[in-house]
């Protein structure tokens, strides 16, 4: 019987190419990262690390299984896998604890006016008043929206620095490190408690600019803004109409609707707004830790047992 192929299409961290092909010797498992390769193993593959293109999907009619190498899911890939019958699973519960670390760095940044020094530091400016408008996080309240493995993790940093966290996710239930969850329904009866809001929730046509004018009126004045999750869950023109008229005091952002960020965009040059090049999961894609997942995958899926990550496709996520 052929060896099943597994055709890997994204980078793996150096070794471990090697430790999944001693281990799985009973597999076919090639590297596919050009173009000229994927033409020619993607046609026998049955399972591929990283997503082919949509339109050479039609050629794989082998594929079953699709391991993305992120948290999100490309929502046009759900109904094409619906319609074929591919099992597709990304890399959900690894990204939870660097991202909320991420997060707490720029809720940090903007209470502190860490940026605003930062700024003063490249002039050789020493202004101590940048001071008065500091705050501590302590006896805050945070919103977070999207109470999934990285939204749980941001609360329980917001936690550990005293602060209470509210949060909303799409079914109720209690959730460890959350003091109130509400339902999607209440999100603006939420936003309006909160002098922090961290944006957690996957990107999908549920989510898909969920944050619009409403919900940025709803937020507190002078509230500050984090999203590192998807910059569509927001609509960008009524967060930049909250920080231009000074309803929102800040933003720290790690993700944009379109990205990478335009040059020119008044994102960059905004004074009251931290800007990240979409980075915050980057300590896990640079380690062991994908290519584990896939091997643990790997071992489940030749036996027949359940994979993790597995993405509800009618869902998005």
């Amino acid at each position: 019987m052929d060896r099943p192929l597994i055709v890997i299409l994204e980078w793996l961290a150096d070794g471990e190419l090697a430790k999944l092909q001693a281990e799985f010797s009973g597999c076919e498992i090639v590297e596919a990262r050009t173009a000229d390769l994927r033409e020619i193993h993607l046609p026998r593959a049955q399972v591929t690390y990283g997503l082919p293109a949509l339109d050479r999907l039609a050629s794989a009619q082998e594929l079953r299984w699709i391991q993305l190498i992120s948290a999100g899911v490309p929502q046009a890939l759900c109904a094409v896998a619906r319609a074929r019958g591919l099992t597709v699973t990304n890399l959900a519960g690894l990204y939870g604890p660097t991202i909320a670390e991420h997060a707490l760095g720029l809720m940090l940044m903007l209470s502190r006016n860490i940026h605003l020094s930062h700024r003063n530091q490249d002039k050789g400016l020493w202004d101590r008043t940048v001071s008065r408008t500091m705050q501590d996080l302590h006896g805050k309240t945070l919103a977070v929206v999207g109470l999934g493995n990285i939204g749980t993790n941001i609360a329980r940093l917001a936690r550990s620095f005293g602060m209470r966290v509210v949060g909303c996710r799409r079914t109720l239930q209690p959730t460890p490190f959350v003091d109130q969850v509400f339902a999607r329904g209440d999100l603006a009866a939420m936003l309006g408690e909160a002098e922090y809001v961290a944006v957690a929730a996957p990107w999908t046509p549920e989510t898909d600019g969920m944050l619009g004018p409403n919900e940025f009126r709803a937020m507190k004045q002078g509230a500050f803004y984090i999203n590192v999750s998807r910059g569509p869950v927001a609509h960008e023109a009524a967060l930049l109409e909250a920080l231009q008229s000074g309803h929102l005091a800040g933003a720290g952002l790690d993700v944009f609707a379109v990205e990478p960020l335009a040059a020119d965009h008044p994102l960059w040059s905004m004074p009251n707004v931290v800007v990240t090049p979409h980075y915050s999961g980057e300590t896990v894609n640079q380690s062991a830790q994908p290519a584990q997942r896939l091997a643990r995958n790997l071992r489940a899926w030749l036996a027949g047992k359940s994979l993790e990550g597995v993405v509800k496709l009618e869902l998005g996520y």
